[in-house]
């Protein structure tokens, strides 16, 4: 079924345009960058993929699904085989063979159930490979957010470490109160106290990859540039094929074919046998023996309708399951979209007009400072407000780069994406 979204959606789908179009021209400014660093982002990610635990449990689940659809659709009953002997007034050697029939048509139903389950088991491994791979896209971003504040705490240390000691040489000459060069002493104190809490973010995300990885590694892959939407703008995919309707729709196939298996399961087969002997009076006389047997049980005592009616319930709670989670995946689509198109607008408001060149207004504020013009308070204050906005614009990407990873997974295209930047 194709994917119909509501009014409210018609809106949002059609907006994409025209808020990531303004992003076209910065995306082809850093092309270069982008374009020499993304390819490792695809093979690193494809690499986990390859390796996961998570990936191998999930796939010896299908494997395991597999077996055991083969064996539902083999036969139900083996031939058994019979023989006797009875020495009494006379002798009686016999031998047999009986088969149980399936008469209602289990081997059918199990194969039914079989198949289903496997289908479900595929839509599970394809789950756990989109969630494993959004897991990697997302702690990448956030490995990138506190490279970058790192980046950005060390530049304000060594600031604060040259403000300092011009303070101090200032306050050696007389040009400079004690009040003042305490205030660059705190200064000082600040910034490394900003260093050392993004030296701690850094190592929890280099944990986080470390961990989905199972890798060891000093150099992580880094995400550069900004997304460009164009996967969003061109969307047309259906909500029953992305993994998580698949995997409860296979679900509820698997229960409803289990309402006709309870059926056919608590009906009784007839047993059919054959037999052949030889009977000897003792006075040189034999006679040939031949039988036929049939035996079909009763189902008096119980006739197992109560699996029916259980079954029935499970395949309800399915349906119930389908229901849910298609307004789950709706909502999910509808909002990661939307999260994508704020980030995006407020990403071009940024570079449209907050973006100056802080390093050029840095030097402006030593040079005023320098010049006797600002106060070291003042100084300090504007210093850090240059600061602050930097930080301001790693934390804007990083929720661009987070909300694009989080619609590539209600999507389901982190897969397209990795293919369209090799």
């Amino acid at each position: 079924m194709k994917y119909k979204s509501t009014a409210a959606l018609a809106v949002l789908w059609a907006s994409a345009a025209v808020a990531i179009a303004p992003a076209a021209h910065a995306q082809s400014t850093a092309i270069a960058e982008i374009q020499s660093s993304r390819p490792l982002i695809a093979e690193f990610s494809r690499s986990i993929l390859a390796t996961h635990p998570a990936i191998a449990a999930a796939q010896a689940e299908l494997d395991a699904a597999k077996a055991r659809a083969q064996g539902a659709g083999r036969a139900l009953y083996n031939p058994e085989v019979e023989a006797g002997y009875e020495n009494a007034d006379s002798t009686t050697k016999a031998f047999g063979v009986s088969q149980t029939l399936d008469w209602s048509g289990k081997r059918k139903a199990r194969a039914a159930t079989g198949r289903a389950d496997v289908m479900a088991a595929k839509a599970a491994l394809e789950l756990v490979q989109k969630s494993l791979l959004s897991d990697v896209l997302d702690a990448l971003s956030a490995h990138q957010g506190a490279f970058e504040k790192l980046q950005l705490a060390a530049s304000s240390v060594r600031l604060a470490r040259n403000f300092l000691d011009l303070s101090q040489t200032r306050k050696t000459a007389g040009d400079l109160s004690e009040s003042e060069l305490l205030t660059a002493r705190l200064a000082l104190s600040q910034a490394l106290a900003e260093q050392s809490r993004a030296k701690n973010d850094l190592s929890r995300a280099r944990e986080r990859l470390a961990a989905l990885s199972g890798m060891g590694r000093d150099v992580w892959p880094l995400i550069v540039g900004t997304p460009d939407g164009a996967l969003l703008q061109g969307w047309s995919g259906e909500i029953n094929a992305l993994p998580e309707m698949r995997l409860v729709l296979a679900q509820s196939d698997s229960f409803r074919s289990r309402i006709q298996l309870a059926d056919k399961m608590r009906k009784a087969d007839p047993t059919l046998g054959l037999s052949f002997g030889q009977e000897s009076n003792g006075l040189g006389g034999n006679a040939t023996l031949f039988g036929v047997r049939l035996a079909i049980p009763l189902q008096i005592r119980n006739n197992f309708s109560e699996s029916v009616t259980a079954a029935r319930a499970d395949a309800l709670g399915a349906e119930a399951e389908v229901r849910k989670t298609r307004q789950r995946v709706e909502a999910r689509l509808n909002a990661t979209t939307e999260r994508f198109l704020a980030a995006s607008t407020a990403w071009q408001s940024w570079r449209d007009n907050g973006a100056a060149d802080l390093s050029a207004q840095r030097d402006l504020l030593k040079t005023l400072w320098e010049a006797g013009e600002l106060n070291a308070v003042s100084y300090l204050i504007q210093l850090n407000q240059t600061f602050d906005a930097q930080a301001a614009a790693i934390d804007l990407k990083e929720a661009l780069w987070r909300s694009w990873i989080e619609w590539l997974g209600a999507s389901n295209s982190a897969n397209s994406w990795l293919e369209a930047i090799q």
